[in-house]
């Protein structure tokens, strides 16, 4: 037992790891919109759980998302700046074409704005961006970025053009990596 009490990789753990993987079962099923029972129902617990752990549908896709995206996107350590973002965008486009990875960006792209949403929406790319920024910090470090580069705006700049392919334009998100971080370092303005 831990200092809490808890058994770690007690039942609350088993439920957890049930649940994440409920929901993202019947996201590979197609299924974008999910209720808290649906996703208890798979799990074979009681629907309870879900809403005294999670509280909303989107605070459990938030997190079943984060988990993936930790798991299968996780932050590179190449040796340069290029690389790391290469690495990182190149992984990140082959999980958003797999079918779970398609699943996920359509479920938190097309569900309800509601504020609860919004606020699991922010919590992912908050924690996602945050780790990420070791990346451009190392990049700086080495003197291959400007001391000013802004580390989340620089990673929403990698992140965006793979879902913009994926999602809106249905195109393969794997497609020119190499050259959008070079243009995304280089800049597009021909220098004399």
């Amino acid at each position: 037992m831990d200092a809490r009490g808890s058994r770690p990789g007690g039942r609350s753990a088993r439920v957890r790891e049930a649940v994440l993987g409920a929901a993202l079962a019947l996201l590979d099923e197609g299924r974008t919109q999910l209720s808290l029972p649906e996703i208890a129902e798979r799990a074979a617990v009681a629907p309870s759980s879900l809403y005294r752990r999670w509280g909303t549908w989107e605070n459990l896709i938030s997190e079943a998302l984060l988990e993936q995206s930790q798991a299968t996107v996780p932050v590179p350590d190449t040796g340069t700046v290029r690389g790391d973002l290469i690495a990182f965008a190149e992984s990140l486009a082959r999980f958003l074409a797999t079918p779970r990875g398609a699943g996920l960006l359509r479920a938190v792209s097309t569900g309800e704005r509601s504020e609860a949403f919004r606020a699991a929406q922010d919590r992912f790319w908050d924690e996602r961006f945050a780790l990420g920024r070791v990346m451009v910090e190392r990049g700086i470090d080495r003197g291959e970025l400007d001391p000013q580069t802004d580390p989340r705006l620089l990673l929403e700049m990698v992140v965006a053009p793979l879902h913009l392919r994926q999602l809106l334009l249905g195109d393969d998100p794997t497609l020119k990596i190499a050259e959008q971080v070079d243009l995304l370092l280089t800049g597009s303005r021909r220098h004399s």
